[in-house]
Order: structure tokens, then sequence, then C-alpha cells
């Protein structure tokens, strides 16, 4: 019997994936000749948190130096571009009535790979804030760690729960 749902933001409940891919090729754009390996990159490792790619990208594509002013600059530009677009993309077709169905009947958590702020700020934005009993963003931990945080908080077993994802990464969560 299912105790608990915990659900993934981008592709689950808005349709903001390309809004992220977008922001991935104007933030590397001036990096032409790297951009599609990239891009490609990003595309496989969408349920990893955007500042572990911006490492990768930075010291494995790049092959340029990573640090925490690197970091700090590619996530200050990388939530300009993406956060009035994700505030302002479709919901998922059906989400929202979804969300109305089941509100109340179980408790229901976020955990995305966006920055906790950042998520925060959107889903108040949204006007989304009160389907969830509470919402988590990476870094800190992983979407696995805050999964693993989310039963013991619930005192829930695996089996009594449903995380909904919207990529292979989630599935294998």
């Amino acid at each position: 019997m299912i105790k608990l749902l915990m659900l993934d933001f981008d592709g689950v409940i808005v349709d903001s994936a390309e809004v992220k891919t977008e922001a991935f090729k104007e933030l590397f754009g001036d990096f032409s000749e790297e951009l599609e390996e990239i891009i490609e990159y990003h595309l496989d490792n969408n349920a990893l948190s955007r500042f572990i790619k911006f490492k990768y990208i930075y010291e494995n594509i790049l092959k340029r130096k990573y640090d925490s002013v690197v970091e700090r600059d590619l996530g200050r530009r990388f939530s300009e571009i993406v956060f009035k677009k994700v505030v302002d993309c479709p919901y998922i077709p059906g989400a929202i009535e979804f969300l109305d169905s089941l509100y109340g009947q179980y408790p229901m958590y976020l955990i995305s790979a966006t920055p906790y702020e950042e998520l925060i700020r959107i889903v108040a934005e949204r006007d989304l804030l009160h389907y969830f009993r509470g919402i988590f963003g990476v870094p800190p931990g992983s979407k696995y760690e805050h999964i693993l945080n989310v039963l013991e908080i619930e005192c829930v077993q695996s089996s009594d729960s449903i995380y909904i994802g919207d990529m292979m990464e989630d599935y294998r969560i």
C-alpha cells in the first residue's frame, strides 16, 4: 500500500527540460567547438546537479581550472537564465489535476536536482508550496540521499512509496 509520494519537478510538474538545455547552450555558447559534447553530457546526466555538471564540463571537456569562484559565477548566471523561464513555462498536461487529486491523501515531497533556494522561489511563484510537506533541492545532497531522508522522516519503507521522475536516472534511483 502506498503511504508516500515523492516527485521530481522539471519534466514531471513543469515542462522545463528544454529550458535547462537552452540555458546550457547559452551559458557555454562561447565554446562552440565543445558545445555539442557539453550538451550531450548535460542530456545524458539530467538527474545530476548543475554544479556537478559544471565541474565535469570545466575539467573534462573544456580542460580548464574549476574552483569556487567559477562555480558561483556559473551558478548565478545559470539561475538568471532559467528562473523566469521556468516560472513561465507550461505545466505538464494533467500535473495540477494530479496534485489536486492526491493532495491530502498522501504526504507529498518535491525532490529535484535544482538548487534548493531557486526551487523554493519557483514553486512559490507558481503557487505550489501548499501541495508539498517538504521540498528538497540539490545541493546539499543528491536526489537519492533526499529520498532516503524523506523515507526516514515519514517512517516509510521504500516499498510503500513512489518516486515519480521523468528521466532514466530517476528510474535508477
